[in-house]
């Protein structure tokens, strides 16, 4: 019995999302490729059941770009459907700092390793405009 214990906490641990450590917050909004004020306008997730393995993308608003490594950043914002792989999820009508990846195709991704915060919550917003990376 402690043996199937054991096996399903290693299992449990090796299926979680991990993420590198930043020292500061301009340190991961200088490593993301994109961070943008954004509000959730809608939701498409494409999976019939909860072991869904298809990404969800998000539709979203963007009411201030602070950074952007493309010159049009996509208004759709694909995560992974579940939190073990390091998925968010966002409350459409809510506003959210985020801050993530963009892939060689263009496709916006956010990440819980990436930024992600309610607006609401977000700590010196001015100090956002005057990060030099």
């Amino acid at each position: 019995m402690k043996f199937l214990i054991l096996l399903a906490a290693c299992i449990a641990i090796s299926e979680a999302c991990s993420c590198v450590q930043f020292d500061s917050r301009k340190d991961l909004f200088c490593a993301s490729d994109y961070v943008s004020r954004v509000k959730v306008i809608s939701l498409k997730n494409p999976n019939t059941s909860p072991e869904g393995i298809l990404d969800v993308i998000y539709t979203v608003k963007h009411i201030c770009i602070y950074r952007s490594s493309v010159k049009q950043l996509s208004n759709k914002i694909t995560t992974p459907s579940q939190n073990p792989a390091c998925g968010v999820e966002l409350t459409i009508g809510k506003e959210y700092l985020l801050g993530g990846s963009i892939d060689k195709n263009g496709v916006v991704r956010a990440h819980l390793c990436g930024i992600v915060e309610e607006w609401s919550s977000v700590e010196d917003k001015n100090a956002l405009k005057t990060y030099k990376c």
